[in-house]
């Protein structure tokens, strides 16, 4: 397999996005299945502006997926959320999810103000690395990144 990790757009119709929710699933996580079911139901298909679902491939095959939404959990209009961020198991710490939450992350300024997740305690420190502050009492985000006040705003 390569080393060269390249990201793009995916679906939930894309090439090994099964395998790897398959495989996501029996690890005990639900985000692939919440992706795909929002997806084939139309309530979430990222695209929207500034929306994106992002695949990071190793060679030909997907082995991580991230997206990027509105959050629907924060009121603020210019409130981004990344979400279904998951890495397949055997390439884990090789830089695949830092690659995806890059991508998703890039110019996200442009369209909000701030990005919250909703991370599990096994994740903490891989979003704090990332710039993310922890963020208390609220159910349904752990971590914020905060863009700096644009000037042409």
């Amino acid at each position: 397999m390569s080393s060269i990790i390249t990201i793009k757009p995916v679906t939930p119709y894309s090439a090994d996005f099964e395998r790897l929710r398959e495989e996501s699933q029996a690890l005990g996580f639900n985000m692939l299945n919440r992706l795909s079911t929002h997806w084939l139901d139309g309530s979430n298909l990222f695209s929207a502006p500034g929306e994106k679902l992002l695949g990071a491939f190793l060679g030909n095959a997907l082995v991580g997926v991230c997206g990027l939404n509105r959050d629907p959990y924060d009121e603020t209009p210019r409130a981004g959320r990344v979400r279904h961020l998951y890495v397949s198991h055997p390439v884990r710490g090789v830089g695949v999810g830092q690659s995806l939450l890059l991508s998703v992350t890039q110019q996200a300024h442009e369209f909000f103000d701030y990005l919250n997740t909703h991370a599990p305690k096994n994740a903490f420190r891989f979003y704090q690395r990332a710039g993310f502050l922890p963020v208390e009492a609220h159910p349904r985000i752990t971590h914020r990144l905060v863009f700096a006040p644009s000037s042409n705003a």
